[in-house]
């Protein structure tokens, strides 16, 4: 079983703090773009993007902070591609788990998730009941 902390240091970060500021579904659950800074005093941004995806579990740790704009990511269990085990990230406020075909990190000081073309296919409408 790999270590939390290992799996971090894989994703070529060094040693800081990561803060997830963003968790954008799309295609219908086959895509999940999770856009993160590094180091929270200098901003420096990055995302995680897991393709083919065929199961996303969602738990939230702390109702009372759901309303934050930014969650601390404690860690990461990458998992294994082509669907094998699904990789874990650990925040303050909640906890994703992603069964994937593949996984891509972007890094980048002017990076963000419209510069991959992905296309949202979430309703930003209000309900009405």
């Amino acid at each position: 079983m790999s270590d939390w902390k290992d799996d971090y240091n894989l994703l070529g970060l060094g040693g800081l703090t990561s803060l997830i500021t963003k968790v954008k579904v799309s295609l219908w659950g086959n895509e999940v773009l999770i856009e993160c800074v590094y180091n929270p005093e200098e901003r420096l941004p990055y995302l995680l993007t897991f393709k083919d995806c065929r199961n996303i579990s969602w738990t939230v740790h702390d109702e009372d902070e759901v309303g934050e704009p930014e969650a601390e990511f404690f860690g990461i269990a990458l998992g294994e591609p082509e669907h094998r085990k699904p990789a874990v990230i650990t925040t303050d406020i909640f906890e994703i788990s992603i069964l994937y075909g593949s996984l891509r990190i972007h890094k980048g000081e002017k990076l963000n998730s419209e510069d991959l073309e992905t296309e949202v296919l979430v309703s930003q409408a209000q309900a009405v009941l």
